[in-house]
């Protein structure tokens, strides 16, 4: 998950707040002071804590709990709101075929890596994007870029043999004619008046439609400033943050980002090609607080085609070994099983012998589910010990490793039963005004 600590410090103070028997102003006090604690443990600006500390402080006093919220369900509920307020409002990156998006940043803020992920989602909706390597700076930039638009499947232009950019640049113009044309400009070590001349100097020269600035996360609170000086060379228009998982200073990133009033259009997550999120300010949140991501789950299983009937079984809690398999396989499209239940809400819990299991583990149950007849796979309930040393034999694997696999099967059916109970989520969802959805 994006910012374990944070999370878990925000969800721990919820947590001690719904112990309390009775919410007075010392029940409030103390519960702020917990959330003050873990978002200047997150690098966040400590003037915006106490701001924020101050606003859920007073709103939990004066305001009167709407509708069927209790006075701790109403704190949870201003305290989302406050941490919304806090990261800015959230904007989808206004973009269309035959712009040129210009993106610039220093040396080692992941500017190459996430040229690419922004061309495979403009690619996944439907748009027509084009690599552009301008960054001569870096020796390994061009092999890097050619590297993963060939992964992507997305045209691409450089000139390793070219040490002037703004050529570069003139030329994959002329090539490209049509579509985005997603521009991977030079960075350097640090900020200085150099880059930021050259940066200037191509800006002016080749009037992009869009400046995205990439900012690492890791710097926390310093991206202010560096969102304000590329700002003042290039008139950025947006900003991407990478490195955001499991970064102790991401919450000071984006607190920063939003004070300079550049919205953060998009996050990096992970180094894979894959792992790159829109940012939207509500759903990050309700993440963080452990309210899930419902919309987010949904939005990643229609991206890779999940079979809708089988994933219906799955968490009716009616399924067979032969669903098992076939979620399996789609499951390696959606990411870790960790990062699947971090978008559940906080009234599903997963036990942990769950979330652990390995994609060796996954591997050798596939191999092992390949070796039962369909009667089997569909009726896994008829296994026993002699099925159990024919399976085992014929799939090359241990006696221990079928039966594993069989209670991994009864433990996640029994789980999913629990998942299946759609009123109870609804409920939950409804008392807090479908936050996270």
């Amino acid at each position: 998950m994006v910012f374990e600590k944070l999370r878990s410090g925000l969800q721990g103070a919820m947590n001690q707040l719904r112990k309390a028997i009775v919410v007075d102003k010392k029940t409030i006090k103390e519960y702020t002071k917990e959330i003050q604690k873990t978002l200047l443990s997150a690098d966040v600006n400590v003037k915006l804590v106490f701001e924020l500390s101050k606003n859920i402080e007073e709103r939990g006093l004066l305001e009167k709990p709407p509708g069927a919220l209790d006075r701790k369900e109403n704190l949870i509920r201003i305290t989302y709101e406050e941490l919304v307020r806090l990261l800015g409002t959230g904007e989808r990156l206004p973009i269309k075929d035959g712009e040129k998006v210009l993106l610039v940043g220093t040396q080692g803020s992941g500017k190459t890596t996430t040229a690419a992920k922004v061309a495979r989602y403009l690619k996944k909706k439907g748009m027509n994007p084009k690599l552009l390597c301008a960054d001569t700076f870096r020796p390994a930039a061009y092999d890097q870029l050619k590297q993963l638009s060939e992964e992507i499947q997305v045209p691409f232009y450089g000139d390793p043999a070219e040490k002037d950019s703004l050529k570069i640049i003139k030329k994959g113009l002329e090539k490209f004619k049509s579509g985005v044309i997603i521009i991977d400009s030079e960075g350097r070590h640090s900020l200085d008046k150099e880059l930021m001349g050259d940066i200037n100097r191509i800006y002016r020269e080749i009037k992009p439609e869009k400046t995205l600035l990439i900012l690492d996360s890791t710097i926390g609170q310093l991206a202010g400033e560096q969102a304000k000086s590329f700002k003042d060379a290039c008139n950025v228009d947006g900003i991407i943050l990478t490195k955001m998982d499991g970064s102790a200073k991401g919450g000071g990133a984006l607190s920063a980002c939003a004070s300079t009033g550049a919205p953060v259009y998009f996050i990096g997550v992970g180094e894979h090609i894959d792992e790159f999120e829109e940012f939207d300010p509500e759903r990050f949140v309700s993440r963080l607080i452990g309210f899930g991501d419902i919309q987010g789950l949904l939005e990643r299983a229609k991206e890779v085609e999940f079979d809708e009937e089988v994933a219906e079984r799955i968490i009716s809690g009616r399924f067979t070994l032969e669903d098992l398999y076939l979620e399996i396989e789609q499951m390696k499209k959606l990411g870790s099983l960790k990062k699947i239940m971090d978008m559940l809400p906080f009234g599903i819990k997963i036990p942990s012998n769950m979330l652990d299991i390995q994609e060796e583990k996954l591997r050798i149950f596939r191999v092992i589910m390949d070796s039962m007849t369909d009667e089997e796979m569909k009726n896994p309930e008829i296994i026993k010990r002699s099925r159990v040393e024919r399976i085992a034999k014929g799939s090359g694997r241990k006696r221990e490793e079928v039966r594993e696999l069989l209670s991994h099967y009864k433990r996640m059916k029994k789980v999913m039963k629990t998942m299946g109970d759609e009123r109870k989520l609804k409920r939950l969802m409804r008392r807090f005004g479908g936050i996270g959805i």
